[in-house]
């Protein structure tokens, strides 16, 4: 089992390794760590980031023992990777309909496509492969 002060500090550790990202207004841990200023002030605080540590970790122990077991971090990956393919799949259904046709379906890769591909050259080379974290598109 993960201890709860294990969990703390893991995600005190994802938290800071992302405030960067935060301070500049992207990256993939933008959302979160926009979660954790409760105040709204673009800045996070000792207080802030605690308090959300402890709603995630509440959040993922499911039983409420005051610890997290491997099946109820599984339980919460799996609810939040379900809560992020939703997301995903509302932004390529852009007509609604419930379905994504070849269009919709293929219109992120062409977008990161297009992104990516620096020199229009219709090849991503490694060099324009992102070395950190992810694209922006």
């Amino acid at each position: 089992m993960i201890s709860k002060k294990t969990l703390i500090v893991a995600t005190s550790i994802a938290f800071l390794t992302a405030s960067a990202a935060f301070a500049a207004g992207g990256g993939k841990w933008h959302s979160s760590l926009k979660n954790a200023d409760s105040n709204g002030d673009g800045k996070i605080t000792q207080e802030e980031l605690q308090n959300s540590q402890a709603t995630h970790f509440n959040q993922a122990d499911s039983n409420s023992d005051g610890q997290v077991s491997l099946p109820e971090m599984e339980q919460a990956i799996t609810k939040h990777v379900l809560e992020r393919a939703k997301s995903k799949f509302e932004k390529m259904d852009t007509d609604n309909s419930g379905s994504l046709s070849t269009k919709e379906f293929s219109a992120r890769m062409n977008k990161m496509m297009k992104h990516l591909d620096k020199n229009s050259d219709g090849v991503i080379s490694a060099d324009e492969i992102p070395k950190h974290g992810r694209h922006k598109s």
